[in-house]
């Protein structure tokens, strides 16, 4: 799960079981990739970009409004408050510091909170795996092809970010 392409993060995160056939997981997908989405277009202004600039304005936002429009809709509900863990997160699943990790094959939803400039937690959909000492570890499930896109331009930029960091 964590060969190839991953990053690391401490932050907040918390799980939930869910049963099988949840029926708020479609929302909670779309909430989702508009809000990674969102934050990517965020987090990457500052990157050099091949496109226009006045594209890249527009393009942003637009992105604003959306993430405007969907913070209004949801009424900045609950923030995540769970103490921030270790978390290494690759496009098709996530390990987390857990010392009573979900038993294998669950349902889970996980709740993580990946910027402190958006007050959101992302919400997504996973099975748990067969635990690691200290660890638990998810595949993540049913994820639509936008919040895959987004997910790894994510974890991507942020691998990309730590190899920098690196080297100097």
């Amino acid at each position: 799960m964590t060969e190839g392409l991953w990053c690391e993060c401490r932050i907040p995160l918390t799980w939930r079981e869910i049963a099988a056939g949840d029926l708020s997981l479609p929302d909670k997908l779309r909430q989702a990739s508009l809000l990674l989405t969102a934050l990517n277009d965020m987090e990457s202004m500052h990157e050099l970009e091949h496109a226009s600039a006045e594209n890249r304005r527009l393009e942003r936002i637009e992105s604003k409004l959306d993430l405007a429009l969907y913070l209004l809709a949801r009424n900045l509900g609950p923030t995540l408050t769970a103490e921030p863990r270790l978390v290494r997160l690759s496009p098709e699943g996530i390990e987390w510091e857990d010392e009573n990790p979900p038993h294998a094959e669950r349902h889970l939803v996980l709740s993580m909170r990946l910027s402190d400039a958006l007050p959101l937690s992302l919400e997504l959909p996973a099975v748990a795996l067969t635990p690691a000492e200290g660890h638990a570890r998810a595949r993540l499930a049913a994820i639509s092809e936008p919040l895959n896109d987004a997910l790894y331009q994510f974890v991507f930029r942020r691998h990309r970010q730590a190899i920098r960091a690196r080297m100097g």
